[in-house]
């Protein structure tokens, strides 16, 4: 994507009316808004919720079954309709809509990422808006990415995005859960995600599989890639061209981690950590503060099973985590020599080392 582009993500409960059914006219409100900040410069990708509960709504069940296999098979009954309500808004305001269905292994597997960035880049030249969905029907674990929240962030971190918008049915992030503290305060901005701010989301509803906490855990992973994320009331008036105009509505989470490269964001953010390695305080001031590698002699600790290779998560003297990146050493390689010295982690191990357990080229920081 280009700078000043947004990803708009819009969940189910936001999107269907309360017949059950997608509401086309709110549907056709979005997609003005969508036209009015691409007129205003923006570049824009949608990733849109609704298969599932287009289905049932098409076959007129009660509610959502709690099989996979019947889900999946709602989402390709459903599919074929929100997608046409999504071109067909679109098409009244002279926008072109391009569908993408997309399952974790289009952003874990290298080939398959550079295919979709390209894609992506030649239907913006096009002049077409994406909009994407998980590949539902074909995703062979619990619908693979494990929300559209996810899904969202995992888009905007890996092309690059300047913002992500989640809308959903709540008008932002509050210090307590809502329905059941009434004196709960909306927070306007949460300068970072931390398990304090987690533990007061909600969880799922019936209509959706996201909640506040899967968005908050999609900003956190969004603004690891220096993506500022925004969570608003979907239904608030023209909510989009005020959100990228930076109104004080909402809730937005800044981008804290590098505007890096994109290998550095695949290596970070699309591919999930296989181990934890913990380092002390020398070690976060190198990283952060001088651009170094991460040494042996700065790690106290590692958790996990990885090998050479793996993306691992870095984290600090206080638990939160820092960086992520390549280990050029496995888990029980470096368990043994956490605390050494390269010239003496060599002679422990008895051959020669890699000239860092992760090296800079291979490493992003999250804050």
């Amino acid at each position: 994507m280009t700078p000043r582009s947004v990803v708009l993500k819009i969940g189910s409960n936001a999107l269907v009316g309360g017949d059950g059914r997608i509401d086309q006219e709110f549907l056709a409100s979005l997609a003005a808004q969508v036209a009015a900040v691409r007129a205003a410069g923006w570049r824009a990708a949608i990733v849109t919720s609704g298969a599932v509960a287009s289905g049932v709504a098409r076959l007129g069940l009660d509610r959502r079954p709690p099989g996979l296999a019947e889900r999946q098979a709602l989402a390709a009954i459903g599919q074929i309709g929100l997608v046409h309500r999504w071109e067909s808004a679109l098409a009244a305001q002279g926008v072109v809509a391009a569908q993408l269905l997309l399952t974790h292994d289009d952003f874990t597997e290298r080939e398959r990422y550079l295919n979709l960035c390209a894609t992506v880049d030649a239907l913006v030249a096009f002049g077409a808006v994406p909009v994407i969905n998980e590949n539902d029907p074909i995703a062979v674990q619990e619908l693979t990415v494990g929300d559209n929240d996810r899904l969202s962030a995992l888009i905007a971190a890996q092309l690059g995005a300047d913002r992500l918008v989640l809308l959903t049915d709540i008008d932002g992030v509050y210090d307590a859960d809502p329905r059941t503290h009434p004196q709960a305060k909306r927070m306007e901005v949460i300068p970072a995600v931390t398990p304090t701010v987690l533990a007061a989301a909600g969880e799922a509803s019936a209509r959706g599989r996201g909640g506040m906490r899967s968005k908050l855990e999609a900003a956190r992973l969004a603004a690891g890639a220096g993506v500022t994320t925004h969570i608003a009331l979907a239904r608030a008036e023209r909510i989009l061209p005020r959100l990228l105009g930076d109104e004080p509505v909402g809730t937005r989470i800044p981008g804290r981690g590098q505007r890096a490269d994109s290998r550095r964001r695949w290596l970070a953010v699309a591919r999930k950590a296989k181990g934890r390695i913990h380092v002390d305080a020398g070690a976060v001031a190198a990283l952060t503060a001088r651009g170094r590698s991460l040494l042996p002699a700065g790690i106290t600790a590692v958790d996990g099973r990885f090998q050479r290779g793996d993306t691992v998560a870095i984290l600090g003297p206080d638990g939160d985590e820092l960086a992520r990146g390549l280990a050029s050493l496995s888990a029980e390689e470096l368990g043994k020599i956490a605390g050494k010295r390269l010239d003496s982690a060599a002679q422990l191990l008895g051959y020669a080392l890699p000239p860092a357990a992760v090296h800079r080229d291979n490493l992003l920081l999250l804050t």
